[in-house]
């Protein structure tokens, strides 16, 4: 019984996670968040250490492809460079669209000093090939 209660605990914590704008809508392999900042733009958290790069592009056509249902030919846009997030308190985000970057509802159009700039762009399906750089054996392409 106690274990199945210290289950129970685990899971309802681990459920606390998910939520609406400014909380952590979604994350894929490694912990990368991604959460949504307008009904065009998604911005990607890439956990600390590791190839931020890659943690970006893995994150942005997860999300694409899982939660917004975008085919492997899609193209998604960098509409946001590298910086502070929007929805959370993260250090470094980037935001993405599945529309280019000037016609991106809510994208802030920064600058960064690191990761994809503004206005590049992967499909769906090569962005989700990043996710095996970081090392993620149970991604799904």
């Amino acid at each position: 019984m106690k274990r199945l209660s210290a289950l129970a605990i685990f899971l309802a914590a681990g459920c606390s996670e998910a939520g609406g704008l400014g909380s952590s809508n979604f994350t894929t392999v490694g912990n990368i968040r991604v959460n949504q900042v307008s009904a065009d733009v998604f911005e990607v958290a890439p956990r600390p250490g590791g190839n931020p790069n890659a943690q970006l592009w893995c994150g942005a056509g997860n999300y694409a492809a899982q939660v917004l249902g975008a085919p492997a030919g899609a193209r998604i846009y960098v509409v946001g460079e590298a910086g502070p997030g929007v929805t959370s308190n993260a250090r470094d985000t980037a935001q993405f669209s599945l529309k280019p970057a000037g016609q991106a509802a809510g994208a802030t159009g920064r600058k960064g000093t690191f990761g994809p700039r503004i206005g590049e762009d992967e499909f769906v399906a090569d962005a989700r090939r990043y996710c095996r750089i970081i090392g993620d054996p149970f991604a799904v392409f």
